[in-house]
């Protein structure tokens, strides 16, 4: 591979090209900015120190609902943030739900298959390929058969045959008619609807489709029964549980594009195939870590994501990921933006120093 060309142009009047990101500078300040050209393209980054006091980052998602949209300052304010960046594909258009995981305090919002990027406490991370398994008891004490497999986790959708868990997230109710909706609150099923049905603030309801489908298992639920939803993730392809409870906040979007400091781009191991995502030479965005363990925001001018992999590993990136593209990028530090989206958009990743 001919080595990538960088001209490093930070406000500091000494360039820095090296991949050891002025440490000097990052000891004074958690979050460092350069702009830079690699291969002809232009390059924003943010390295940020999460291990330094009070630095934390994490997925937010606009508006804390899912389905809506905002900008990215206004994203970050709502968290009070000093920085963000744009976060995992959605349908932008549509419905505006994500297409892309999302796990806040603990519990996953959203399931997806793609690369998943954990945050934990003191600094850790964790990047990964990644699909979770959504898993549902209601223990019937007169029925052997209690596990349920839900389709979705807050998810759009009209197939009677589904059984849908929903969340505060997806918003203060159900929105299907014909449902049968098991309230849960307290690991407890605490109450039996048919309809349009609120969304416990402290809980969740068990959605299930319309028609015959609910015969064979709402003879299974009881206002009482004792519920447990769980959430496994799934390392790809081998599909084995990986131990994620270290990581209680947690974005998923793709491909991966560098793995333990080597380009590693196998889109069809994330179930992606679009071109529009993979060959088209767009704006890019990308978040990563470092060797030492900084977390890192990228904006591209124009790449693919090959040449976005290869710009990634160019800046010493250790391990990185691709985020939504297009229009949805954008970059946010200190009350300006770096690289203005042109839409709104449902996520991002923001840090908040405390």
């Amino acid at each position: 591979m001919i080595p990538l060309h960088i001209d490093a142009m930070p406000p500091a009047t000494v360039a820095v090209a090296s991949p050891a990101r002025a440490q000097v500078a990052a000891l004074r300040n958690p979050i460092t900015a350069r702009s830079l050209t690699v291969d002809g393209q232009a390059v924003q980054e943010l390295v940020i120190d999460l291990r330094a006091p009070g630095v934390q980052a994490k997925p937010a998602i606009a508006n804390h609902r899912l389905g809506t949209t905002a900008s990215l300052a206004e994203i970050a304010a709502q968290n009070h943030a000093v920085a963000a960046i744009n976060g995992t594909f959605f349908d932008a258009g549509g419905d505006n739900f994500p297409a892309g995981a999302l796990e806040l305090d603990g519990s996953f919002v959203f399931n997806a298959r793609g690369t998943l990027l954990g945050f934990g406490p003191n600094g850790a991370t964790t990047m990964l390929r990644a699909a979770e398994a959504l898993s549902l008891d209601v223990d019937d004490p007169t029925s052997s058969t209690s596990a349920m497999w839900p389709w979705y986790l807050n998810r759009m959708s009209a197939n009677p045959m589904r059984v849908d868990v929903l969340t505060p997230y997806f918003g203060p109710a159900t929105r299907d008619p014909s449902a049968l909706v098991a309230q849960v609150v307290g690991g407890k099923v605490t109450a039996l609807h048919r309809g349009i049905t609120p969304i416990p603030s402290d809980g969740y309801d068990i959605e299930l489709g319309a028609s015959e489908a609910q015969t064979p298992i709402a003879a299974r639920v009881h206002v009482g029964d004792p519920a447990t939803l769980t959430d496994t993730v799934l390392a790809l392809p081998s599909h084995k549980p990986v131990p994620f409870a270290a990581y209680p906040n947690a974005i998923g979007a793709g491909p991966m594009l560098v793995q333990n400091g080597r380009i590693d781009v196998e889109p069809s191991l994330e179930g992606l195939n679009d071109p529009e995502i993979l060959d088209a030479e767009t704006l890019r965005s990308v978040v990563g870590t470092d060797r030492a363990g900084h977390l890192v925001f990228l904006t591209i001018h124009q790449a693919n994501v090959w040449q976005e992999a290869s710009i990634a590993k160019a800046l010493g990136l250790w391990d990185a990921m691709n985020l939504d593209g297009g229009s949805s990028v954008g970059l946010w530090y200190e009350g300006h933006y770096l690289t203005p989206p042109k839409r709104a958009l449902a996520t991002a990743i923001v840090v908040v120093e405390r």
